[in-house]
């Protein structure tokens, strides 16, 4: 009984522990948020930037919008900010951030035009589906934040995937699928230049 409770002790303990981590880097966030964004409606969003040579790219050539690109990774968002910083481009920024979280603290009224998703992890494993961020709950969520008429880019060497992606979309009810829609922006990734072949998807917004 009491090793029980000290179990349970330490089970309370450690929630508790990743409950201030997690509230406190919604918040660290927040704050980023509100210092880079303040004043903007609209922005170009990549999830999964890496190193940001794609982002910065894309940012270079359409310096009339805003864009954010996002990895879960600190050290690729340092070398992706000195990269930005290096070109001297100010409609740029990198920032560490889980995507779902990044959503949830996104500020009222800011609205996302364009969505990128270039070669994400595919998590292969069928136990691991449950990671890949193309998923009908999370395109569900991405729409309530993006405007109408917002495209979505996504990119993958993983044909598997590419098909769970079509289906997701084609579940979550809120995009549709542009069969014959250029690609925006052709920037070689560093994982495109290592894949033999590439399938690439682009969905948009419905209109409500």
């Amino acid at each position: 009984m009491a090793t029980d409770r000290k179990l349970l002790g330490e089970a309370t303990t450690s929630l508790k522990e990743h409950q201030q981590r997690v509230a406190q880097r919604k918040s660290l966030l927040n704050a980023k948020l509100k210092s880079c964004l303040s004043g903007k409606s609209r922005i170009v969003l990549e999830i999964g930037c890496g190193h940001g040579h794609w982002l910065t790219d894309f940012a270079a050539a359409n310096k009339e919008v805003l864009c954010v690109g996002i990895d879960l990774i600190g050290n690729r968002i340092e070398r992706a900010n000195r990269k930005a910083s290096r070109v001297g481009l100010d409609n740029v920024h990198f920032l560490k951030a889980e995507a779902n979280e990044f959503l949830d603290q996104l500020p009222v009224g800011l609205g996302i035009e364009l969505v990128f998703i270039l070669f994400p992890d595919p998590w292969p494993k069928k136990r691991h589906w449950k990671n890949r961020i193309m998923n009908t709950g999370f395109l569900d969520k991405l729409s309530d934040r993006c405007l109408e008429g917002t495209r979505l880019h996504f990119r993958t060497d993983h044909r598997d995937y590419f098909d769970w992606a079509a289906n997701a979309v084609a579940f979550a009810g809120k995009w549709n699928l542009l069969s014959d829609a250029p690609w925006l922006f052709e920037r070689e990734t560093v994982f495109q230049s290592k894949a033999d072949s590439y399938q690439s998807l682009i969905v948009e917004k419905r209109k409500i």
